[in-house]
């Protein structure tokens, strides 16, 4: 028994031994790999050079792979959103309160229905200035937010749920807000980007409305100007009823009336461009 006791206090003290070893050895692998990351620190301080330009980017451009880097840029991103957001939701703030007033108000000097028109015509004019400040701000904003997503190149990053989340958030305030600016052909880009971000945005009814009606809108103009070649014009008219189809197979389903209805309309679209070549 005591014999027993010995070997077991033994091995103990074999393994205690070696994980002391162990640790310690540990204990040298880092703090010689902090000397190294030290020694070179020092090294590339001695090259410090504010005005030095890079000529080739790519390998500063590494530092956009690092978790810091990305995580860096995706609060900044949601920061330049939220700042965007608060803006549009201030103007509309801001408007209902200028309509609550002008309705609450005694216009004792209008004795003519066209003063009372004028008067209308300027609160009118008053909202749609506010309101066109606002979504030009917010785009601003919203741009910047984009920039910041588009500089990320941490694979796992892109990946993720957050970072799919947050520029499906951006992409579709800044389609939404340059559409009521009526800068509707420079959405067709981000709307294809925003479809591409995860199976689950193609579902969605609203971009492909969005998209038939930018495609429609570039197709239009080509039309009235007599602009661009028959195969721009006809890749427009393609994309855009494509789209059309697609929103109203999403939203009504193939069987439906509806869509029998916008399919009908697309065939003769398309025939009359046939016939018109």
């Amino acid at each position: 028994m005591k014999r027993k006791n010995i070997l077991t206090f033994g091995l103990a003290s074999i393994l205690v031994l070696a994980g002391v070893n162990l640790h310690g050895q540990n204990n040298n692998n880092e703090n010689k790999n902090e000397e190294e990351k030290n020694i070179a620190d020092e090294a590339e301080a001695k090259w410090h050079n504010p005005d030095y330009r890079a000529y080739l980017k790519s390998f500063d451009d590494l530092i956009k792979l690092s978790d810091a880097y990305a995580e860096n840029k995706l609060r900044l991103a949601l920061s330049n959103y939220q700042t965007g957001r608060s803006i549009i939701q201030k103007m509309r703030e801001d408007i209902q309160r200028f309509k609550e007033e002008a309705a609450e108000a005694k216009y004792l000097n209008e004795k003519w229905y066209w003063q009372t028109i004028d008067r209308k015509a300027r609160e009118e004019r008053i909202i749609q200035m506010k309101k066109q400040e606002a979504k030009l701000k917010a785009v601003t904003f919203f741009t910047r937010a984009i920039n910041h997503l588009d500089d990320i190149n941490n694979k796992k990053v892109r990946e993720s749920d957050k970072f799919k989340e947050l520029t499906a958030d951006v992409y579709r305030d800044w389609i939404i807000q340059q559409t009521d600016l009526g800068n509707i052909p420079q959405t067709v880009d981000l709307l294809e980007r925003y479809m591409k971000i995860d199976p689950k945005y193609e579902q969605e009814v609203s971009p492909h409305r969005y998209l038939s009606s930018a495609y429609g809108f570039k197709e239009a103009i080509l039309n009235k100007y007599n602009a661009g070649t028959e195969q721009e014009r006809l890749f427009y008219k393609k994309k855009k009823n494509e789209h059309l189809l697609r929103a109203t197979e999403l939203k009504y389903k193939k069987d439906s009336p509806e869509y029998e209805q916008i399919l009908d309309e697309v065939n003769r679209d398309e025939i009359i461009a046939i016939g018109n070549n």
